[in-house]
């Protein structure tokens, strides 16, 4: 199993440390502190731990934001008035952690869907043969969560908040879900009525007793023909029904093209054009890339920051090495220096599973890849 992010273990006693240092031997990123009040050479090279001579609750005031998970090794009361100043949000507080010193048990106390605490938890214990101590409900009721499939599909919910609340609310008390899973997405289905195809998904929206209908998919319409269904391209949101919450993962990689000095206006407009003759919701894109020539391009940049996505550039080099697998242009590789850009970035930043061929709007071209979630 592979823990992202930063990891901080903070303990007190001598066996803590010992366990500390145990665990740092079996994780990567990890940084072991142990706050002692005699004085001390502040970090002991021999056995690799930060000595810290302060209060706890203000050194963990410094750390708190700066580490993605941390690990007390201490009683669960200790670490509660510790970090109860600093608590803010489960969509932003890093995942907390609780060992005792002989590492019997592991506790999720924080963040233990979006912040991973629940998955740090049962790696640690995996490692240490410790028994993890999960108390969020979907887990205990053996049910999948809402936030936990945005997470690992990396996607985007309209009222993140709210609807992950009333979801995993309705799963663990046994209402009627039904689940919808476009393209092939690899999504926990526990707890949910999972609809098969997109016949059963129509006939879901007349059956009173699903309460609920979670759609997975990067389109702006799953079925285009389905009555009172209200779905559109705006960026603001994705469709009407209340019956509906949809999921979108960021998938989707646009290779870009354009004239020098492109409106920034006519290249957003012009991609919510693109974007909607072929059914794709721009909330779904990951990455924005073109031309390493391009890497100033303000039409780009404004369009990489109104998305809230990297603009990526690649070298003529590295396009070179792909864009004979497309349609060739005399004119690009005269002004560029390859013979097209649209197609190949798209084609590279989607390790080669391009969905969408170039097309042209106003001397602007967009392609289309789908990166592996």
């Amino acid at each position: 199993m592979s823990i992202e992010g930063n990891i901080a273990i903070i303990c007190i006693t001598e066996n803590g440390k010992n366990l500390a240092i145990k665990i740092k031997s079996l994780l990567n990123n990890c940084v072991v502190y142990q706050i002692k009040n005699k004085k001390s050479d502040l970090y002991d090279e021999e056995i690799c731990v930060h000595i810290v001579q302060k209060k706890l609750s203000d050194f963990v005031g410094e750390v708190f934001n700066k580490f993605d998970y941390i690990v007390f090794i201490m009683a669960t009361g200790i670490v509660v008035r510790s970090i109860a100043p600093y608590i803010v949000s489960k969509f932003s507080d890093p995942a907390i952690l609780v060992m005792d010193e002989k590492g019997k048990n592991v506790i999720s106390l924080l963040s233990g869907h979006i912040g991973g605490a629940n998955s740090l938890t049962h790696y640690i214990s995996s490692l240490i043969d410790a028994n993890p101590v999960i108390t969020t409900a979907t887990d205990v009721n053996q049910k999948a969560s809402l936030d936990m499939i945005a997470k690992n599909l990396d996607a985007y919910i309209d009222n993140f908040r709210e609807n992950v609340k009333e979801v995993n609310s309705m799963l663990v008390n046994n209402k009627c879900v039904g689940l919808y899973v476009d393209e092939g997405y690899q999504v926990d289905t526990r707890g949910f009525k999972f609809i098969e195809n997109s016949n059963e998904l129509k006939d879901s929206f007349s059956n009173n007793y699903i309460e609920k209908v979670v759609i997975v998919s990067h389109k702006i319409n799953c079925i285009r023909d389905i009555g009172n269904l209200n779905m559109d391209n705006k960026f603001e949101h994705d469709c009407s029904n209340e019956k509906i919450v949809k999921v979108i993962p960021k998938d989707i990689v646009i290779g870009i093209g354009c004239r020098r000095n492109t409106d920034s206006k006519l290249m957003y407009n012009s991609l919510v054009e693109f974007l909607n003759k072929q059914n794709i919701d721009i909330r779904a894109i990951n990455t924005v890339g073109s031309i390493e020539l391009k890497k100033d391009e303000k039409a780009i940049i404004d369009l990489s920051r109104i998305l809230k996505v990297p603009f990526k550039t690649f070298s003529i080099d590295e396009i070179s090495k792909v864009d004979n697998l497309f349609d060739k242009s005399d004119f690009v590789k005269k002004n560029v220096g390859v013979y097209s850009v649209a197609e190949p970035v798209a084609y590279i930043l989607s390790k080669g599973n391009l969905i969408v061929e170039k097309h042209k709007y106003k001397g602007i071209t967009f392609s289309v890849g789908r990166i592996k979630i």
